[in-house]
């Protein structure tokens, strides 16, 4: 099965609404440090396109029509690959055949070349941005930041509807920029803000500990003696978290946009994962 229903896991934390993943690559080319998904897929950092795509359309077929289909939940849906392949856009038009709610997550600016489908469609687009000055240390193989800040305005002025994911916030890292990241997107044109703190894995721990040996010493005790196990993972303690997400509302607030935060026990405006934009794109639609 190409789509399968998100959360397999069913995190006790998780308040997304109910959806579709479908994930048009395995593995990804951003070799991002703090990457979840590399703990779960094998040979992850070797981006390769998901077998059997041509399925999808029979897939989709056998939908009730109001579904949401989330691109992608485990690998990004636009690695370089993708410009030559347009296996993504492929789905997107499958999508779009049958009119159902389309939500993309992507740290790649190649999104702005599907515009003129998805400003036809209830879609929405979540952008990641995780830091102004480090993201070429965080994520090494994305688009700069500054990229992904044009894709947000492109998308935006064509009238489709896009979230920016400051996600994750790793204290000593990258919360010292939460100010300038949100007042960035929100000048972009993003309507709401996701964001969440880092949950910490092996693997992904001992990335960032190898990039930042001395930040990372210091929250060892943090996550791994004061911080909380959820499912595989360490969280910080709830008080550190709610703190760092509470300064986050409040400057979105500030900006005028609303905020919503994911498996965090912290609540939201709206949708957690922001998926409620493909609702108001629907409402542009039908005007």
């Amino acid at each position: 099965m190409l789509l399968r229903p998100f959360d397999p896991w069913r995190s006790r934390l998780c308040t997304c609404p109910a959806k579709l993943s479908l994930n048009p690559y395995t593995g990804c080319a951003h070799g991002c440090l703090y990457c979840y998904a590399s703990s779960y897929i094998r040979r992850f950092s070797d981006c390769r396109p998901k077998g059997g795509i041509n399925r999808l359309s029979s897939e989709i077929s056998r939908l009730q029509g109001n579904e949401l289909i989330s691109l992608s939940n485990s690998s990004d849906p636009y690695p370089p690959m993708e410009r030559e392949l347009g296996i993504t856009r492929y789905c997107i038009s499958a999508i779009k055949r049958r009119g159902l709610r389309l939500q993309i997550v992507t740290k790649s600016d190649i999104v702005l070349r599907d515009v003129d489908l998805l400003s036809e469609m209830r879609a929405a687009v979540s952008i990641t941005l995780t830091s102004l000055r480090l993201d070429s240390r965080l994520e090494p193989g994305a688009p700069p930041s500054s990229l992904r800040l044009r894709a947000i305005r492109m998308l935006a002025d064509s009238g489709v509807p896009v979230a920016a994911r400051i996600d994750p916030i790793i204290p000593g890292i990258n919360d010292s920029e939460i100010d300038e990241l949100v007042e960035s997107v929100a000048d972009a044109g993003a309507s709401y803000v996701i964001s969440s703190t880092y949950k910490a894995r092996q693997d992904s721990w001992r990335r960032l500990y190898f990039a930042f040996p001395e930040v990372m010493e210091d929250l060892r005790p943090v996550y791994f003696e004061q911080g909380e196990r959820v499912g595989g993972y360490r969280y910080l303690p709830a008080e550190i978290r709610h703190a760092i997400l509470s300064r986050i509302r409040e400057v979105c607030h500030e900006h005028k946009i609303s905020f919503g935060s994911c498996r965090e026990g912290f609540g939201s405006d709206a949708s957690c994962d922001g998926s409620h934009l493909t609702e108001a794109r629907k409402q542009r639609i039908l005007r």
